[in-house]
């Protein structure tokens, strides 16, 4: 990914981490390995935070169409973190999901794929 790309991906990201209001200890840890894994360094994770603050999200991203499903189901595992899922971090997710015109089936594959790596990683 080029570097506003990865911006925008960790925006969405972390437009969940902070759907609720509350940035929990989890939420932050997963957000920087989630930053890791896709390359983005301190300043990347800085502008997506602030990008967060001030755009509306989740923005649609011009990335592969893996990227673009990898973002979703980030979104999901981020959500999953902190042990609910909010009524705002859902609306959220479901918009995402219906820009990329993801089925009810295919979401639901994603949901599930999400909450096995959240309870892998809990473990």
């Amino acid at each position: 990914m080029k570097r506003d790309e990865t911006v925008s991906y960790l925006a969405n990201l972390y437009s969940i981490v902070d759907a609720d209001g509350v940035v929990d200890r989890v939420e932050q840890r997963v957000f920087e390995e989630i930053a890791q894994e896709i390359g983005a360094g301190y300043f990347e994770r800085k502008q997506a935070v602030d990008k967060s603050e001030s755009d509306e999200l989740p923005a649609a991203l011009e990335l592969r169409w893996s990227d673009q499903i990898r973002n979703l189901e980030d979104m999901l595992f981020v959500a999953y973190c902190d042990g609910t899922l909010e009524p705002t971090e859902k609306q959220a997710i479901i918009s995402y999901a219906n820009f990329l015109n993801i089925s009810q089936d295919q979401l639901s594959v994603i949901k599930a794929d999400a909450n096995r790596r959240y309870t892998e990683y809990s473990n």
